[in-house]
């Protein structure tokens, strides 16, 4: 009876290790970053990286735009854009991913389509940040699904809730903005 009782607990403590310890973990930038190409065109980026111990295998990426009480209506309305890195083959442990928010040189291709009158709003925006300044609160959040190459398991991850103050002049390093030290509402 006491052979059992080990053995179970020692099954359930490797289950645990390999299912809650041992995966695969997404972390996201605290910051968009948004590079200068010249005076007309900005590409912004977010980013992210497998801090866990396993590769993430058929990742893919769905950046979400959120706009609260547009034109008078009440709640949010939610809808998809494309990016450059809507499936990602693998992400090795330690290794980081951009994804491109928003670049003007291509204009804005939807996953999902906005209302109408919205749409046209955000065609029309020639940068990230005249997005969020469609409405009082505008957020873009990044959520990330990907299989754990051992177990098989699905995952999803979802990255904070940007918005306008979160957008930053420079590059990354890491998961971090350098190369300016205001953020771009303060710079405007």
């Amino acid at each position: 009876m006491l052979s059992f009782f080990i053995g179970f607990a020692t099954s359930f403590f490797f289950w645990w290790l390999l299912n809650h310890k041992w995966i695969p973990k997404i972390t996201f930038a605290d910051e968009l970053a948004r590079l200068e190409i010249d005076n007309e065109n900005n590409i912004y980026l977010s980013a992210f990286e497998n801090s866990g111990k396993r590769d993430v295998l058929d990742v893919s990426v769905l950046t979400r735009i959120g706009v609260k009480n547009f034109n008078g209506a009440r709640g949010w309305i939610f809808f998809s854009i494309k990016t450059n890195a809507n499936q990602i083959p693998v992400l090795d442990p330690k290794r980081r991913a951009l994804v491109r928010v928003f670049d003007r040189r291509d204009g804005l291709d939807f996953v999902d389509q906005p209302p109408s009158g919205l749409r046209q709003k955000l065609v029309n925006c020639s940068s990230l940040e005249g997005i969020f300044d469609i409405c009082p609160e505008v957020t873009l959040q990044l959520h990330v699904f990907g299989y754990d190459k051992f177990s098989g398991a699905r995952r999803h991850y979802s990255s904070p809730r940007y918005s306008k103050p979160n957008v930053r002049i420079g590059r990354y390093k890491g998961l971090l903005v350098v190369g300016s030290s205001s953020n771009v509402q303060n710079s405007d």
